[in-house]
């Protein structure tokens, strides 16, 4: 397997800038935090620390310049910065990824709750937006009231009449925010969103640092059995390890690997 590359960022400080003195200064802060091997996979693990500058060229230019100082030919690409930046460099597999744990984790909650995800109402919003693609298809799996929230409701009505063809499911098509959060027993949003006071929604953008007066979810981990120095990885490490594994089955290759969603998490806060 190639080597991968995990990158990540300390959100909270984030900037927009772009010139000859940011990137200089970009250089200087991206470097090599960890080097590590996991023997189980015969796989080395590159990690590098990118600074926040989410300037689409910088971001851009901070991403090729961790690949050349890991000094590697060929990686997998494995970024936790700011998401919605960062769908934009995953392969399919790790898009996929990402729709399994953001549905396995609604569903989760919901148990929790003594509610069935069958039976419920999860609202997407924005359901135009690509990153939410994959997750209404997965969705689509176990769900039978599917609320798409949009402005764009030409392009929404389409996604419904292609969920309907490929999962049997109708969505509801809207523009309503206060219709659609009214009725949602749960809500993934890909913005940056204020939503009603009580809401379970599952933030896609994650660069929000508060939650407010609802139950916000941005993040899960996973519990491995492989020696390493951390136990329970992210999302996107397990997803860009998985991803060379030519699995597509993403439940079979969990199981094989001993893979488990072990935290539901608001940024480093463990959600009940």
């Amino acid at each position: 397997m190639n080597p991968i590359l995990y990158v990540t960022s300390n959100i909270d400080n984030a900037y927009n800038e772009f010139g000859f003195l940011s990137r200089v200064k970009d250089k200087l802060k991206t470097r090599i935090i960890t080097n590590e091997y996991i023997k189980e996979l015969d796989i080395k693990l590159i990690n590098v620390r990118m600074p926040p500058n989410f300037n689409k060229r910088a971001y851009y230019n901070n991403v090729y310049y961790a690949k050349k100082i890991s000094k590697c030919g060929e990686v997998q690409l494995s970024l936790k910065t700011l998401r919605t930046m960062d769908y934009n460099y995953y392969n399919q597999f790790q898009k996929k990824f990402l729709a399994f744990s953001v549905i396995k984790s609604v569903q989760l909650m919901l148990r929790v709750r003594k509610k069935s995800l069958k039976n419920c109402c999860v609202v997407v919003y924005d359901a135009c937006d690509m990153i939410n693609n994959n997750i209404i298809e997965e969705l689509a799996k176990y769900s039978k009231y599917i609320v798409l929230l949009s402005s764009d409701l030409v392009k929404v009505r389409k996604l419904s009449d292609y969920i309907m063809a490929s999962y049997g499911v109708s969505p509801i098509v809207t523009d309503d925010e206060i219709y659609a959060i009214k009725i949602a027993d749960f809500i993934i949003s890909s913005k940056n969103h204020e939503f009603g006071y009580g809401n379970l929604v599952w933030f896609l953008d994650n660069s929000l640092s508060k939650q407010q007066n609802i139950i916000a979810v941005n993040d899960v981990s996973y519990n491995v059995p492989w020696n390493i120095d951390r136990t329970d990885l992210s999302i996107e490490l397990v997803g860009a390890i998985l991803c060379q594994m030519q699995e597509n089955d993403i439940e079979k290759a969990l199981k094989y690997n001993d893979i488990h969603l072990k935290e539901i998490k608001f940024n480093n806060n463990v959600i009940g």
